[in-house]
């Protein structure tokens, strides 16, 4: 099912993986693992995936590694699937790269994050956003997880930000739900309804998406795509008791992973289910057997393994 990739099918909307990048005992790239774990998340239905963020351990890989995962991911879904690879930048720069190779590899959006370590005044944040949206051959969706970055876009900027053609979604992991709110307002007060605004905070999807969300880009669509594909749809139609039922399930099974720390939880319940190892990107530690066995115990209780 190979596609090209091209950046034409519009603002992403529903519910996207995270997606997990498996790694061989060499830190290699283990691409057969790749293609069960793709293979798994289309098959629950996803809207589209977004390979080498945090939850990739995008910024713990190189560029070339990054773009190969990019380019193996294209080759196994179909035209009408999102392909939303995150940059790791620094500087504008390195984003523009990132950016030019990502198009190349077929990608039909990025995830940018602000540039981290120095702290950056609204103005820096926003030149920053529209010098890169100028020369993307891609369309943009802003990546705000100031847990990481150490940089929180505002929602009056992102509302700003919005007005460019080619900044067409914000992807919010701050886990702020006051935040998500502020920034879906500021677009229903500016009457845009055609940008994106996603959650990376998946146990808050059914709220969410009551304020005006879009979905989600989440980990736990690696392990229960199903069920989070349940989940938003059952929202989108107002069947308020099946998403509350479905929410607490899922908040449950994310509350299980993160017991390890992350992204080391998420890829040992991915190896529970047999679909990669649990390596993860140095210097970043594995699981241990304790938090693995408590893990595997949750999972089978939950109803996932």
């Amino acid at each position: 099912m190979a596609s090209s990739g091209n950046g034409t099918i519009g603002a992403p909307k529903g519910v996207f993986v995270a997606l997990a990048t498996a790694l061989k005992a060499d830190y290699s790239i283990d691409y057969d693992s790749m293609t069960k774990l793709v293979d798994h998340v289309v098959a629950g239905g996803v809207g589209g995936i977004c390979p080498v963020g945090s939850t990739g351990e995008g910024p713990l890989l190189g560029r070339a590694d990054r773009v190969a995962i990019t380019s193996f991911v294209r080759s196994k879904i179909s035209d009408s699937h999102h392909l939303i690879p995150a940059t790791v930048s620094v500087t504008p720069s390195d984003a523009r790269i990132d950016l030019a190779q990502y198009h190349e590899a077929g990608a039909t959006s990025a995830l940018v994050p602000p540039p981290f370590y120095y702290p950056l005044e609204p103005k820096a944040i926003r030149d920053f956003f529209v010098s890169i949206a100028d020369s993307s051959p891609l369309p943009i969706v802003i990546y705000n997880i100031p847990q990481m970055t150490k940089v929180q876009i505002s929602p009056v900027l992102v509302g700003e930000l919005a007005e460019h053609e080619n900044i067409v979604g914000i992807k919010d992991s701050s886990r702020d739900f006051e935040y998500f709110a502020s920034t879906c307002d500021q677009l229903r007060l500016r009457n845009n309804q055609t940008f994106s605004v996603l959650t990376g905070t998946d146990t808050m999807l059914s709220s969410t998406n009551l304020v005006g969300g879009g979905g989600t880009i989440a980990a736990s669509v690696n392990l229960v795509p199903k069920l989070v594909v349940d989940l938003n749809e059952a929202t989108l139609r107002r069947d308020y008791d099946l998403a509350s039922q479905l929410q607490i399930r899922l908040l449950r099974i994310v509350q299980a992973c993160r017991m390890p720390g992350f992204p080391a939880g998420w890829k040992a319940a991915l190896s529970l289910l047999g679909l990669m190892d649990m390596t993860v990107a140095p210097p970043a530690q594995i699981a241990e057997t304790s938090q693995v066995e408590k893990l595997r115990s949750s999972l089978v209780e939950l109803g996932v393994l």
